[in-house]
Parts: structure tokens; sequence; C-alpha cells
């Protein structure tokens, strides 16, 4: 009886073992969306910033004086925190600097006097379209002075032309606030982040000189040739590139 059982026991064996060596389907576990935050944060972004374009006091210039355009830059940095799909905040640090050129008919008296600041920029954005306020704090300047007859009041001497590149004592530059904008559009997608093109102007709510005693050698101080230069804002437009690298995605 039992050797007549023994096949059908082998037999049996053999279906179990070849059904449980057959290979199983793999099934991936169900995807869970990340909700995780940082400060209410759902995306944030770090990288270098840099702009140029130009600047120009276009306001309270002296009588008979014009002014024209000239070079501006900033660098620094920037980080973006991302709320929703349309509402985010920024902070940018930079150095900015900027000039301002002003000069009589004919350009025979004039001065290009260059400022450079330490910046912070907080701005809310909205989509591409960053508003916000600039601080900027002079950290140093610098002015070329010319004046095609000069009288020397301190020695006397017959006029002949004049000319001096000094340096502007911070306590000669005033502390700024700015109204500021700009587009940030993004326009290359990088494995580790988006490179943006970045807009942006920005309009200081104050004069940019408070006085000229550390500068203006044309004369005794507050009554030079340049006493009356930066007495109003001295605003920039410009254009440059952001690399913005994920730090929460």
């Amino acid at each position: 009886m039992i050797t007549r059982r023994l096949p059908l026991f082998i037999a049996i064996f053999l279906l179990t073992s070849i059904a449980s060596a057959q290979p199983r389907v793999y099934v991936p576990a169900k995807l869970t969306r990340d909700t995780s935050t940082f400060w209410g944060f759902k995306e944030m972004t770090l990288g270098p910033y840099f702009t140029a374009g130009y600047a120009r006091q276009n306001e309270k210039l002296p009588d008979s004086w014009h002014s024209s355009p000239r070079f501006a830059f900033t660098f620094g940095g920037i980080i973006d925190g991302t709320i929703n799909r349309w509402l985010g905040v920024t902070l940018t640090a930079l150095y900015d600097s900027r000039d301002m050129y002003l000069a009589t008919a004919g350009d025979t008296d004039n001065i290009d006097l260059n400022v450079g600041y330490i910046t912070l920029q907080p701005s809310v954005r909205i989509f591409w379209l960053l508003i916000g306020l600039a601080f900027d704090i002079p950290m140093s300047g610098s002015a070329v002075e010319n004046v095609a007859t000069f009288q020397n009041p301190r020695w006397p001497v017959k006029p002949e032309p004049y000319s001096g590149n000094l340096n502007v004592d911070s306590g000669d530059l005033s502390t700024l606030t700015e109204l500021r904008a700009s587009i940030s559009i993004p326009i290359l997608q990088a494995e580790s982040g988006m490179l943006h093109l970045i807009v942006s102007g920005s309009y200081p709510l104050s004069r940019t000189v408070t006085g000229t005693t550390s500068f203006d050698t044309t004369s005794t101080p507050g009554n030079g040739h340049f006493s009356r230069v930066g007495a109003g804002p001295l605003p920039t437009v410009q254009a440059g590139l952001t690399y913005q690298f994920d730090i929460l995605h």
C-alpha cells in the first residue's frame, strides 16, 4: 500500500516545488505626496546673483547742469522661498556699485561720482514679479572732478584748469531706502536648479549725497563747484542672471 502511494506523494511534492519556484510579480508601494515644509515654505532655492546696467540722476540738478547715464552693477546671492505655486518671498544680499555723472554745458565742468553700497533687498514674489524694498548702506566712494577754468581762492594765481580724483567719505553719502521691482524669468532647467534672467529697476527715496566736504576742493566747504551735486535720487535699471540651486523641493 505504501509503495503504491509513494509515486503520488512524489508527484504532489514536485508540483508544489515548481509552483513555489515561479518568479513573483513586483508590485511597487503606492507613492505618497511629500508635504514636508521648512518654516512654511514648500520649496527653497539659493544661488549667485549678478546684474549690470546704468544709473542716472534726472531730478534736482544744479542750474544749467545736465546728467548722463553711467555704469552700475550688483553681485551677491539670493534665497527664494515658495509658499504656494504663485506666491513666495526672496532675500537678496548684494554689493551695489553705481556712478553719477553731472556736467555744465559743453561738459566744461563735470563730476563722475562712484558710490558702493552693501544692500539688503527683501521682496514678495508673485509668479515672476518681485516687488520690495532695498536698504543701502554706503561703504565707499570716489569722485573724478574737472573744472575748465578755476581760480583757487587759497592761492593768488591766475585761473587755470583743475582736475582731481578724490576719495569720498561715507559720512557724505546717504543711507538709502529704495523702491525695487524685478522680473525673474526662468530660462534653463538643470538637474540641480534653474537659471533665471533678471530685469530690475530701483528708485531711491532720498538724495545720494548729504555733504561734499570730503571731495569738493574747488572752494570753501559747501560753496564749491560741486556743492549741489547729488541733491536728487540716483535710480538704476539693470539686467543679469541668477542660478538657483534647489535646497528644498
